[in-house]
């Protein structure tokens, strides 16, 4: 498998020399590090998360821009959800025992849609859109790598759910669009995704996406379906390196009048976190001991979750 060397960030001067590498600039997300044995189950419950102070960790509807590309949202500025309408809570951590990304994202919303007429618009409906780069590069030097090299450096996990009546394309990822054996309610070496909602499934309700992933940083381009998992290049995650991550969230809400509804992201329209890039920066901060974490298992339930773990 291919090497690929990974920036680490140094200090806060690092953070910020970065500009041109992430987008908002000058911005950067912490991401909580969970303690051997605490990792979050990925089962649609962010209650795995609820030692971590959120005023510290979370990311909330504030931090979002309006993109009005897929769903209308013009006159609308950073933060201006209606929190009657749509509103976001985002966590995100990783782990060095399972070598692990996480994030578990609780989405309210006043309408849940899924009536797309064809089953590969799911971004016509309510749905989630999220890049991966673990790799810390610039806008340049991913489109480089992807034409001078034929090398993807990122990956995108895009679905809504529940799966749409008009076919099973509820989920699509960048690496192989379609493929049954790629697609993230089933564990794999690659990522895992569980969801769950509170209140009325097609209603006003609050939805729960809980997902596991492996530090991707790669994969060789032009294999096409014949694509396995072992075909992709993975890195070990270290503290204080910086990731790339970006959320984007469709919601459908007709064409506003005024429903509000629009897409949002944690990227600014027309930077690259907006984008597939993903650029929004994620610190993978060290062990923070003030954190009030509750008992790790015992070592009996230790083993069998390691041997649960080490299949995936």
């Amino acid at each position: 498998m291919r090497k690929f060397a990974l920036m680490l960030v140094v200090g806060i001067l690092a953070v910020s020399s970065a500009v041109l590498a992430h987008d908002p600039p000058g911005e950067t997300t912490i991401a909580v590090k969970f303690p051997a044995g605490l990792e979050p189950t990925i089962d649609g419950d962010c209650s795995d998360w609820g030692a971590v102070p959120g005023d510290q960790y979370w990311t909330f509807s504030d931090a979002f821009y309006p993109h009005g590309d897929r769903h209308p949202s013009e006159g609308l500025g950073r933060g201006d959800m209606d929190a009657s309408n749509f509103s976001v809570t985002a966590r995100f951590g990783w782990s060095e025992t399972a070598n692990n990304l996480y994030y578990c994202d609780t989405v309210f919303d006043d309408k849940h849609v899924i009536d797309r007429p064809d089953s590969y618009d799911w971004y016509a409906d309510d749905s989630q859109e999220y890049f991966l780069s673990v790799p810390h590069l610039s806008e340049d030097e991913v489109r480089a790598s992807n034409s001078d090299e034929n090398y993807a450096v990122y990956v995108g996990y895009n679905y809504a759910v529940p799966k749409a009546a008009s076919g099973d394309f509820w989920m699509v990822i960048g690496i192989c669009i379609g493929c049954d054996w790629i697609l993230g309610d089933v564990p794999n070496p690659l990522h895992h995704l569980s969801w769950s909602y509170d209140g009325a499934e097609y209603g006003e309700s609050t939805y729960t996406y809980e997902h596991r992933m492996s530090p991707f940083v790669g994969r060789e381009l032009g294999l096409g379906e014949d694509i396995t998992f072992d075909d992709m290049d993975y890195t070990t995650l270290e503290d204080g390196q910086t990731v790339h991550f970006t959320r984007f969230l469709n919601d459908d809400d007709a064409d506003r009048e005024d429903g509000r509804g629009g897409s949002w992201a944690t990227g600014s329209p027309g930077g690259p976190g907006g984008t597939w890039l993903g650029h929004l920066d994620h610190l993978l901060e060290p062990a923070n001991p003030n954190i009030n974490w509750p008992d790790a298992p015992t070592s009996v339930e230790s083993a069998s979750w390691g041997q649960i773990k080490a299949q995936y």
